[in-house]
């Protein structure tokens, strides 16, 4: 019983660690210094990802499934929105801004506050649509593995179908470590939120983005090991991971390194 919960739990622990992350990035100026609630709900949504993973780990190895399941797999549906997906988000899209601009209307400052929550959740319900679809053929592997033996543990780390501790998460969680910790020391961070920035985006936007981007990792890990939402477990091939992987280097990197030259600015001008 409690392997079917797992997964759900794995998501409710990612979501504190999100949640309570993009609170602390939004926040930054409101607070002196933030209250142990922050901390505190960094460190449960840490130790229930944990748990959750090893409860998925330790019992799957019990657990073989190879061939087709028996019963109601709501990947049917999935495979259908996915098939249908520019209809969808066309009718999504504009139904969001309708609802937008009616609630811009009558509160305009709570209409500019739904509008990164509603971007995060479309983000995020695409790359679970995109996650959870049948692969068909591509799912089929491909013999790419390197021939040397660090390349191959290192690409083992990043293997996000074996766990759910994704370079995206990670970085995020640094990125709010950080926040809170230069408030605990005193250091302060020149996040450029406004006015003429020196990089592509702020760290704040580089924070929301990894958050969005770690759910995705999270489902090719909960899918690959796990029945979820009625969608059956099935194997993930390749493709998914190296999509994956290509916008890691591309966004993971350039935000890893915004984050570390305003961490090093900030150590430099305050000690």
């Amino acid at each position: 019983m409690i392997y079917k919960a797992a997964p759900y739990i794995l998501i409710i622990g990612m979501l504190f660690i999100v949640l309570n992350g993009l609170w602390v990035v939004d926040t930054y100026d409101s607070y002196v210094t933030y209250p142990k609630e922050a901390f505190f709900n960094l460190a449960i949504g840490i130790c229930i990802t944990v748990i959750a993973y090893l409860i998925i780990q330790l019992k799957g190895k019990r657990i073989t499934y190879d061939g087709p399941r028996i019963g109601k797999d709501n990947r049917v549906f999935i495979n259908k929105m996915w098939r249908q997906r520019e209809k969808i988000g066309n009718r999504l899209v504009v139904f969001s801004l309708v609802m937008l601009v009616i609630i811009f209307i009558f509160d305009s400052s709570m209409a500019f506050s739904l509008l990164q929550p509603t971007l995060f959740l479309g983000i995020v319900g695409f790359s679970f649509i995109y996650i959870m679809k049948d692969e068909g053929k591509d799912k089929e592997e491909k013999d790419i593995q390197p021939k040397s033996h660090k390349v191959r543990y290192l690409l083992r780390l990043v293997d996000y179908r074996k766990h759910p501790f994704s370079v995206p998460l990670i970085i995020f969680i640094m990125i709010v470590l950080t926040f809170l910790l230069s408030k605990y020391f005193g250091f302060v961070l020149n996040l450029e939120t406004s006015g003429n920035p020196r990089y592509v985006l702020s760290l704040p936007v580089g924070a929301r983005i990894l958050a969005q981007f770690s759910f995705a990792c999270g489902f090719i890990y909960i899918i690959q090991h796990c029945d979820f939402f009625g969608i059956r477990q099935e194997k993930q091939g390749d493709d998914k991971l190296m999509l994956i992987h290509f916008i890691e280097i591309i966004m993971c990197g350039s935000i890893f390194f915004i984050w570390l030259i305003i961490l090093c600015e900030a150590l430099f001008t305050s000690y």
